[in-house]
């Protein structure tokens, strides 16, 4: 990719990897292809050994400059939508898997674990823990206190007794949003906890 030049502005490859505290090391390119950005970005993270985003920064001529996300988020931001998780889901993939093919614990750089909640069609908690041998995890396996164990059983069971055409139940979204918030409320210095069925 040459450097692009949209009306005024420049536009530039820029790759971060993250590492703790979360600082940033970065590397700029002005004349690449978007897989020679990627590689650049996977060798400056050894691999996947490190999370890394991959981003165009765009110069506007009004001298404001702007980032353009291709891959992963700046990872110090907080997720609020349905595609910010899956951009942060999709850096921390990739790190987890990393660390699961070279036999290491599969937790973030800050030693947390990655919960993620869904419901599925079968009776229990909402509960996922990928790159682990108990990929399917309970309430009380976790810890949690029998009130939130128990809300989070009958929020998977509103939506497993549905017929699988019908609607969502009314307020279900909302009512799991709530429920994440409490379960990370429960997980604080354990796990982050990652809705994974935000519309």
């Amino acid at each position: 990719m040459k450097e692009i030049q949209p009306g005024n502005g420049t536009i530039h490859a820029f790759a971060s990897t993250y590492s703790l505290p979360l600082a940033t090391r970065s590397a700029p390119w002005m004349y690449a292809t978007i897989e020679q950005a990627l590689e650049s970005a996977l060798t400056l993270s050894k691999g996947d050994e490190y999370l890394w985003a991959l981003a165009l920064v765009d110069d506007h001529s009004r001298g404001s400059r702007g980032l353009i996300w291709l891959s992963g988020m700046d990872y110090n931001d907080i997720p609020n939508t349905r595609f910010d998780w899956q951009r942060r889901r999709q850096m921390q993939h990739r790190y987890l898997e990393d660390n699961r093919r070279r036999g290491l614990l599969c937790k973030l750089p800050n030693g947390l674990r990655v919960i993620r909640v869904f419901p599925e069609w079968v009776t229990g908690w909402p509960l996922w823990e990928s790159f682990n041998e108990d990929y399917r995890l309970t309430g009380p396996a976790l810890g949690l206190s029998r009130g939130l164990s128990d809300a989070l059983d009958a929020w998977n069971e509103s939506w497993r007794v549905r017929q699988e055409e019908a609607p969502i139940p009314e307020g279900w979204e909302e009512r799991g949003r709530h429920l994440v918030q409490l379960l990370q409320a429960e997980l604080e210095g354990v796990a982050e906890v990652r809705p994974e069925f935000m519309s």
